[in-house]
């Protein structure tokens, strides 16, 4: 196979998996977790050229551009270009690298189709997506901030404050949204969107049933994805704004209470990690559960019994639309190997800060 047939094969490889769904970051999050380092670099620069060739950064959509910003490289004009300089930098001989990117695309073309959430490349400039509302970054933008702060600080007083602004504005964000949409009578179902998340190892079922639990808590349906570390999550924008920016918070804080839970070696080995992690998820679900009721009773008193019917529309909206995306699903069940940790982890959860959860509504 001679260098221009190397560039077509890479090529065709790149294209048609785009063209069963997969996005650049989702195509790269499996590859290194299946195969490594090394043949995800070389991924990325394929994503480059696949990018370069379809004039991505001006005819996709903004999503997308994004992923690629996050990727970044510097790409080659062609396919070729790419696996000569990814070979000679990795300090491949020629069969090693022969080797290297039979396996890689043969892993690739075995991938099977996902849920197309944007348009795939060949749709690029031809399809005309329904216009949504824009967030408000503003308030998004303050409530990373506070989230940032309460992270990082070591004082519990301090993160207790962060932490109770941050549910302020994310419960005050959320449901004002969803009696505006009311108000000014928006299609729900066309306003119901879908992301995917990427889970990391190690304990990717555990790092998932936290996902899950949030998502339940925020009017969010998900599915696991379980051979590829992927979760989907539908519901409407603002909901997904918030539980991926909760999501993202408590995986922080429990990385960081499982650090605080024991030194001893018992406390290291997976089992005790694996069941402090559920336990950790079991619990925060409960937590935001009472705390999403008492969002709804203090809601009544800002916009009464209309906000019952208007919650219930949004539910039934996506859970019409999850239905028709995923007609099929199975419920997941874990076990727990160590009652240790699952303690240990329940514990930790009584403490976590729920920032961005819907517990608190002060009155206008």
């Amino acid at each position: 196979m001679i260098s221009g047939d190397i560039g077509l094969f890479l090529d065709h490889s790149i294209d048609q998996v785009f063209s069963r769904g997969w996005q650049p970051a989702e195509l790269v999050h499996v590859l290194r977790r299946e195969l490594g380092a090394s043949p995800t670099r070389l991924a990325i620069d394929l994503v480059h050229v696949h990018a370069h060739r379809t004039s991505a950064r001006t005819t996709a959509p903004s999503a997308w551009v994004g992923q690629l910003d996050e990727l970044g490289c510097t790409p080659s004009a062609t396919g070729a270009d790419a696996f000569t300089h990814w070979r000679l930098t990795e300090d491949h001989s020629a069969s090693e690298g022969w080797a290297a990117v039979l396996t890689m695309t043969g892993f690739i073309n075995r991938l099977g189709p996902l849920t197309p959430l944007m348009p795939v490349p060949t749709e690029w400039g031809s399809t005309v997506t329904a216009p949504s509302k824009k967030p408000d970054s503003k308030v998004l933008n303050t409530i990373r901030g506070l989230l940032a702060k309460a992270e990082s600080t070591s004082y519990a007083a301090e993160a207790e404050a962060l932490s109770a602004k941050a549910q302020d504005l994310m419960t005050r964000y959320a449901i004002d949204n969803a009696v505006l949409d009311a108000r000014e009578q928006i299609s729900l179902s066309d306003q119901v969107s879908s992301r995917r998340l990427l889970i990391e190892n190690p304990y990717p079922e555990a790092k998932s049933s936290l996902l899950q639990a949030v998502s339940r808590a925020n009017g969010v349906r998900s599915i696991w994805l379980k051979d590829y570390g992927l979760i989907t999550i539908v519901g409407m924008p603002v909901d997904l704004d918030l539980c991926d920016l909760l999501f993202t918070s408590l995986l922080v804080q429990s990385a960081r209470a499982m650090t605080e839970a024991g030194a001893d070696a018992d406390s290291r080995i997976p089992s005790f990690r694996r069941s402090f992690l559920l336990a950790y998820a079991a619990r925060i679900g409960e937590r935001l559960v009472q705390a999403r009721e008492r969002a709804a009773r203090a809601a009544s008193g800002d916009y009464g019994t209309a906000l019952v019917p208007i919650m219930a529309e949004r539910t039934e909206a996506v859970g019409t639309v999850f239905d028709e995306l995923f007609p099929a699903t199975t419920p997941v069940k874990h076990s727990i190997t160590n009652t240790r940790g699952w303690v240990a982890g329940r514990v930790a959860a009584e403490t976590a800060d729920l920032t961005g959860g819907r517990e608190k509504i002060d009155r206008r």
